[in-house]
Parts: structure tokens; C-alpha cells; sequence
């Protein structure tokens, strides 16, 4: 029988040989000496992998890559589009086979349930490292507030804020976000549309952990899958008992699953990302309020101000304080100051943090979204089933990481921060 080969060459046809020798036995080439195939299965060179997979598809369409593809082998035809689609696939579905092996070997110890959940807690009563010197902090809050801000805030205000200050690059920073995209009608009957949108989609959990310098890119199809994942990366990176520092964009249901996870083991901390909540503020002149525009903006920059300060409570009662007049919906107005309230733990000052040279926002991870999903999945007229939309943010991760030719060449992957490999 054949043995089919998808290179670089092309796509060939190789005759295989079969041998019964006399003293019983078998010796055939397509399974003695080739990697062993299904029956319609083709072999795919290192090449082919290469620029097909982690060169092509994740970069361009499955159209145009297999264009490119049979144009520079001049073999029109010879690579179809559901091919590459399956090799996409089956290329992805390994890897993540791998990392599930992985996974499984690294939170194998007892200290960590089936989930990844960590099972031991840290002692609450040690003194946490890893935090900026009080008088490095006191001197932010003191340059942070203008002369011209004193009169109605105090830096006794500004150093009451709860929300520690964790010395750059001391603790792992681990940004999470779901991206969704326009997922395929599986037939022309409506489906269960998006809760928020009215429209079907398929999502992705991405995960952007750094320390130090050093960053890692994960993809799961759920949170639960993610944070699996995560916790195992610490563990290969040697970083599973040390305080972690994560950023959200405040989402309810993400900020719960994280703190849950973790909840045995504690000692994690949650900062709010200032866009999403400067995005909060806004909502409160568009949606919340009435009269002209000069006066709604008087109010949100207002509301902007404190915040920025972390003044939650003051930001409170100002929103409380606004003239009924100036008022269209109560109800909105309600909502972020429950929003406020729900995240007050999460509201650092920003404007000390910002003095300090750490981070306010989670916009790491939202870079991760654009480069692994939304720059090849979101486009004009795109649709995507989740198997297909998961297997090229997993390829796209790997590139991502540096670590394609790791996998081409040895079928594995660090999964390790690069300073602790």
C-alpha cells in the first residue's frame, strides 16, 4: 500500500515493501520502519508543520495558506483545505494531549486535588515578602498627590487604602480574560445564542503569567480548564508557594472561580484594571445621567478623580450626592456603586502604584487575546466551530512561547517560565 508524505516537496505517494520471511514473521516498511499511519492517514514533514501550521494557519486562512503552500511546492492541488483544517486540528489535539499528560504528572503530588486546586494553605501569619519598603511607599503617596489635589484629599486617605504594593517583578503577575468569537451555525436551525450579544460564540480562556521578565501564554477552553493549567505551570516553575497577584477586568464570575481555587491556599491578591473601571465611570454619564454634555463629563471626571486615588468610599457618596434632577436611571447609578462595593478589596491607588512603576491594568492579557484569538479569528465574515477556534489558539500559543521548534523536533514543550527552566 502507499505511504502518503506531506512535505515540502509536495504531496507524494511512496511504495511500500513487504517481506514474510521463512522463519515466520512480517517485516513491513509503511509500519517497520515509517511512523505507523491510519488508513487514509498522511505524514506530515517537519516542513510542512512548520510553515503550514504554526507558519501558516495561525497567521493567515486556511484559503490562502494552502494557496501558498501548493504555489511554492507548483503542485496545484496537491494539499486541500480540509486537510489543512484536520491537520490543524490533529496538530493542536497533540498538543494538548501532551500538556494534559504533563498537567496530570505535575499536580499528581497529594497537595493538589483533581481539579489543580491546591489542597495545603500557606501560613497567614507569616510576615509576606515581596512588598514595597513603607518609605518607598510613603514617598509615592507624598509625590502622587499635587499641592493643588490637598485641599479636599489628605495622604492620610491615600495611605489607608488596604491594597498592598508588591515589589516589581517579585511575585508572579497572572492576567486572565475570556475572547470570544462568531462561532458556526452546526445547522440552519438557531442555536443558543450569547447572553450578552444575542449571538453564538466560541470561547477562549487566556492566560498571560509573568515574573520577572519572563512570560507564558495560556489557552483553555474554559476557566476552570485555564486555571487547571496555571496551577501547574507554577508548580513546573517552582513558584507554588509564593503570594500571586492577579489582574481582571472585574468580571464577576471570573474573579469568583479565581478566588475559589485558590481559596485553601491563600495568600493571592486581586488588582481591578483601571481601563474597565474608568469604562465604569463612563457608563454612569451615557447611560445614568441627563442634561448636556459639559455636565454629565463634570461628574464622571469627578468620579474618575477619586478612583484614580482609591478613594472607594468618597467615590460612594459622590455617586449618592449626585442631584436628583441630574439623574434619567437610579437603577444605573445603583449597579456601579454595587460594582464598587464588590471590588472595593481590588481598588488600589492607582496613582501610587503608577508612581511606583507597577502595573494598573490587565491590557497584557488583552494583548495576548488579540495576538493568539482576535488578529487571525476575528475578521470580516469569519465564523468558527470551537474545536477549530481552540486548535489554533493553541497553536498560536506555542508559537507564542518560542517553543515550536521544541515541539517539531521533540514533541514536547517546556511549560516552564524561561527564568526557571
Amino acid at each position: 500500500m502507499p505511504y502518503r508524505v506531506d512535505g515540502g516537496v509536495g504531496r507524494y505517494d511512496f511504495g511500500t515493501h513487504r517481506v514474510q520471511r521463512q522463519e515466520g514473521g512480517v517485516f513491513n516498511t509503511a509500519v517497520d520502519l515509517f511512523d505507523r499511519l491510519k488508513a487514509k492517514g498522511v505524514y506530515r514533514t517537519r516542513w510542512f508543520r512548520e510553515i503550514g501550521l504554526f507558519h501558516g494557519c495561525t497567521d493567515l486562512s486556511y484559503r490562502k495558506t494552502v494557496e501558498g503552500l501548493n504555489r511554492v511546492r507548483q503542485q496545484p492541488g496537491a494539499t486541500g483545505l480540509r486537510t489543512l483544517c484536520n491537520a490543524a486540528a490533529q496538530e493542536a489535539e497533540d498538543v494538548e494531549m501532551y500538556l494534559e499528560r504533563r498537567v496530570d504528572e505535575l499536580l499528581s503530588n497529594p497537595r493538589f486535588d483533581p481539579d489543580g486546586r491546591p489542597r495545603f494553605r500557606l501560613d497567614p501569619e507569616t510576615p509576606e515578602t515581596g512588598l514595597q519598603p513603607e518609605n518607598t511607599v510613603a514617598s509615592a503617596i507624598q509625590q502622587c498627590l499635587p499641592e493643588d489635589a490637598r485641599e479636599d484629599i489628605s495622604i492620610e486617605e491615600l495611605a489607608a487604602n488596604s491594597v498592598a504594593y508588591e515589589a516589581s517583578n517579585c511575585e508572579p503577575a497572572i492576567s486572565i480574560d475570556d475572547v470570544g468569537v462568531k462561532k458556526q451555525k452546526a445547522n440552519r436551525k438557531a442555536g443558543v445564542a450569547d447572553r450578552k450579544t444575542g449571538k453564538k460564540r466560541a470561547w477562549t480562556t487566556v492566560v498571560h503569567v509573568e515574573r520577572g521578565g519572563a512570560r507564558y501564554t495560556l489557552t483553555g477552553s474554559s476557566v476552570a480548564a485555564a486555571l487547571r493549567l496555571t496551577s501547574a505551570l507554577l508548580v513546573a516553575s517552582g513558584l507554588e508557594g509564593v503570594p500571586l497577584l492577579f489582574f481582571t477586568d472585574g468580571q464577576r464570575s471570573l474573579k469568583d472561580a479565581i478566588f475559589d481555587f485558590w481559596r485553601t491556599r491563600g495568600r493571592i491578591r486581586l488588582i481591578l484594571d483601571w481601563y474597565h473601571l474608568q469604562k465604569k465611570c463612563r457608563e454612569l454619564g451615557s447611560l445614568g445621567l441627563k442634561g448636556s454634555i459639559a455636565a454629565k463629563k463634570i461628574h464622571i471626571q469627578q468620579l474618575r478623580r477619586l478612583l484614580w486615588y482609591g478613594l472607594v468610599d468618597r467615590a460612594i457618596q459622590y455617586i449618592s450626592g449626585i442631584p436628583p434632577e441630574a439623574v434619567r436611571k437610579p437603577d444605573v447609578l445603583n449597579q456601579i456603586k454595587g460594582y464598587l462595593e464588590r471590588n472595593r478589596p481590588h481598588i488600589p491607588c492607582y496613582a501610587a502604584r503608577s508612581k511606583l512603576g507597577l502595573r494598573c491594568s490587565s491590557n497584557k492579557v488583552e494583548k495576548e487575546n488579540d495576538v493568539v484569538v482576535a488578529n487571525r479569528q476575528k475578521r470580516n465574515g469569519m465564523s468558527w466551530s470551537e474545536q477549530g477556534s481552540h486548535a489554533v489558539a493553541t497553536l498560536t500559543a506555542v508559537r507564542r512561547n518560542g517553543e515550536e521548534q521544541q515541539w517539531l523536533r521533540e514533541r514536547c514543550l517546556s511549560f516552564c517560565l524561561p527564568d526557571a527552566a
